[in-house]
């Protein structure tokens, strides 16, 4: 059985964690230039931040709550 050094795990969390970062921005990006602001009401948008502002924090939220706006 291989042993990892705690070193060594922590350094590829460290980069997975900054690979996580660079697609949630990514996604952020892509997010506003694909969805066009005359097809969005201002209350969208600001549930958008908002869900924004949850990610970056780290903050969950139930299914039944992501879920209930749209079924």
């Amino acid at each position: 059985m291989i042993r990892a050094r705690f070193e060594d795990v922590y350094s590829e969390v460290k980069k997975v964690n900054r690979r996580l970062d660079s697609m949630e921005k990514t996604l952020r990006a892509l997010m506003t230039m694909l969805l066009p602001e005359e097809e969005i009401s201002e209350e969208e948008w600001r549930e958008i931040t908002a869900i924004d502002e949850e990610m970056v924090k780290g903050e969950c939220t139930t299914r039944a709550r992501a879920t209930a706006r749209f079924w």
